[in-house]
C-alpha cells in the first residue's frame, strides 16, 4: 500500500546542513524547535470516512554534545549540536492492533542523521536502515548490501523528518521552500516542494490536549495553516495537504524545568491533519512532558 508508505513518514524533523539552508527559500526566519522535551501525538487513520487504524508519533529531545543510540539498530551517533538532538518514533497499526509500520529516526538539532523503518502491510514488507555521512545517504534494505545516494551537503532531509522540519518555520506568514529526499527504492534523490498559505483554516474535530501535569483540555476547533507537499519527480501524483495548528492556536505545555539551550517547552505548530488521496490522518490527542 504505497499511499500509506508515503504518508507515514512524519513526523512528520543543522549541524552539517543548517536549517536555514535546508530550504531553498532562504528567507524564512527559523525560531528553533517547537516541541516540548517529549511530545506524543495520537492520530486516527481514515480511508474516506472509515477509521482503519491508529498512528502514534513520539518526539523526544536528546542531550546536545552527547552520543545517541538508534534503539531499533543499537547503532550510536554523536549529537554535535550544543543545543539538542531529537528522536522521532512512529508506530501505525490496524484496529486489531496489528503493526503496519515501526520507524525511528534521529536528528542532530535539525540535521537528519540516521533512521530505521520496518513496513509490513499487504505487498509492502521490508526493513530499511539508513544514515547520512558526508554528501551521501547510506542504506540497506532487508539486510542486503549497503548502497548510497548522493544528497549533497545541504538542503536534504530524511523522509522521516519532512513534516517535523517544516514546523520550525514561521509558516503562519506564508512559506515556500524545497528539500532533497533520498528514495532508496528508486536509488535517487527527489525534490519535495513545500508551500504554505497565509489564510487561516479551521480544523473542527476535537483534540484532547494534555500538559506535563496531566491536565487535559478538549479543543473543539483549532486555527491552522495549510501546507502542501509536492514531489518534483514524474509522475508527480497528487500533493499531500497538511494542516498545522497556528503557533498561538494550540499549545501543549511541557515541563518548564526541562528547558534546554534551544529554549521553549511547549509543543506548537502540530500537524493536526494529513491528507493524501483517500487517506487522512487526524490528530485526536497530544501530550507534552
Amino acid at each position: 500500500m504505497r499511499k500509506l508508505l508515503t504518508v507515514l513518514v512524519v513526523v512528520i524533523l543543522a549541524a552539517g546542513a543548517a536549517l536555514t539552508t535546508a530550504s531553498c527559500s532562504g528567507n524564512a526566519a527559523v525560531p528553533g524547535a517547537v516541541w516540548a522535551q517529549e511530545e506524543i501525538s495520537e492520530y486516527r487513520i481514515m480511508r474516506d470516512d472509515t477509521v482503519i487504524g491508529a498512528m502514534v508519533i513520539r518526539l523526544e529531545r536528546l542531550p546536545g554534545g552527547a552520543d545517541a543510540t538508534l534503539n531499533a539498530t543499537g547503532e550510536t551517533y554523536h549529537i554535535s549540536s550544543s543545543a539538542h538532538g531529537t528522536r522521532v518514533t512512529v508506530t501505525a497499526s490496524d484496529l486489531e492492533g496489528n503493526v503496519w509500520l515501526q520507524a525511528e529516526s534521529i536528528m542532530d538539532r535539525f540535521t537528519s542523521v540516521a533512521s530505521y523503518r520496518k513496513m509490513s502491510y499487504g505487498d509492502l514488507n521490508y526493513e530499511l536502515k539508513a544514515h547520512f555521512s558526508g554528501r551521501y545517504y547510506y542504506y540497506t534494505i532487508d539486510g542486503g548490501e549497503e548502497e548510497r545516494i548522493r544528497v549533497g551537503q545541504s538542503g536534504y532531509l530524511d523522509r522521516e523528518h519532512m513534516y517535523t522540519i517544516v514546523r520550525c518555520y514561521d509558516i503562519e506568514s506564508g512559506y515556500s521552500g524545497s528539500y532533497k529526499i533520498a528514495d532508496p527504492f528508486s536509488g535517487e534523490a527527489s525534490t519535495i516542494t513545500v508551500s504554505a498559505t497565509a489564510t487561516d483554516v479551521a480544523f473542527s474535530n476535537p483534540i484532547e490536549v494534555v500538559d506535563f501535569e496531566g491536565v487535559s483540555v478538549s479543543r473543539p476547533t483549532t486555527a491552522c495553516t495549510l501546507v502542501t507537499f509536492t514531489g518534483s519527480s514524474t509522475p508527480q501524483g497528487k500533493s499531500i495537504s497538511v494542516l498545522y495548528s497556528k503557533a498561538d492556536g494550540l499549545a501543549a505545555q511541557g515541563d518548564p524545568a526541562s528547558s534546554d539551550a534551544a529554549g521553549g517547552t511547549a509543543s506548537v505548530r502540530v500537524p493536526v491533519q494529513i491528507v493524501e488521496n483517500d487517506l487522512t490522518y487526524e490528530l485526536v490527542r497530544i501530550t507534552a512532558k
